[in-house]
C-alpha cells in the first residue's frame, strides 16, 4: 500500500533534501538539464527558492511522507491564466522511494492542484526520452506525448532527446 502522501508550498531548507537525492551529474542533468551547476550547493538552492518570490507564475512545491519528511519536489511556472494552462518542471523524487508509487501520486497531486485549485485546462512538462521510469510515471498519470523537443540536450558522450508531454482536462 502506498503511504499517504502530502504537497506544501517550499521552503528554502527543503534544498538540502534535492541536493541529497541528486547525487551524480547525471541525475542532476536529467532534473535541470544545465540550470544548475555540479555539485548542486546551497546557494544554488537558495537562488532557486528565491525566485519563486520573484515569480508570480511559478510556486515550488515539496511532497510529504506521512511523517513530515520531504521525499519530492517539482515546480509549476509559465501559469497562464487566460489560457489555462501551466508547466510541471524540476520534478525530483528521493532515490529511496522510487518504484513505490509515490512520484506517481506526487504527480497526479499535481495535476489536481494545477486543475481544480488554480483552474488550468492543460498542463505541459518536459521528461528525457532517455528516463523512461519517468516516463511511465507520466503516463500512469494522465499525460500523452504531444511532440518531440526541438533543442536535444548533450551529456558527456551522449545526446538527449526529449518530448513534451501534455495533460489536458477533458470535462
Amino acid at each position: 500500500m502506498t503511504e499517504t502522501l502530502r504537497i506544501r508550498p517550499c521552503k528554502k531548507g527543503d534544498g538540502k533534501y534535492v541536493m541529497r537525492w541528486l547525487t551524480s551529474e547525471r541525475m542532476m542533468r536529467m532534473w535541470c538539464r544545465d540550470s544548475f551547476s555540479f555539485p548542486l550547493t546551497e546557494e544554488q538552492m537558495n537562488g532557486y527558492y528565491e525566485k519563486f518570490e520573484e515569480d508570480p507564475y511559478s510556486w515550488g512545491f515539496t511532497a510529504l511522507n506521512e511523517s513530515g519528511t520531504p521525499v519530492g519536489s517539482f515546480q509549476m511556472s509559465r501559469a497562464d491564466y487566460e489560457a489555462g494552462s501551466i508547466h510541471l518542471g524540476y520534478i525530483v523524487l528521493d532515490p529511496g522511494q522510487r518504484g513505490k508509487g509515490i512520484g506517481h501520486q506526487m504527480v497526479t497531486m499535481a495535476v489536481r492542484y494545477a486543475e481544480e485549485i488554480l483552474g488550468m485546462r492543460r498542463i505541459t512538462l518536459n521528461v528525457f526520452e532517455s528516463n523512461p521510469g519517468a516516463i511511465r510515471c507520466y503516463e500512469k498519470a494522465g499525460f500523452v506525448v504531444e511532440k518531440r523537443g526541438d533543442d536535444d540536450f548533450p551529456f558527456q558522450n551522449e545526446v538527449w532527446a526529449y518530448s513534451v508531454m501534455v495533460y489536458t482536462v477533458t470535462n
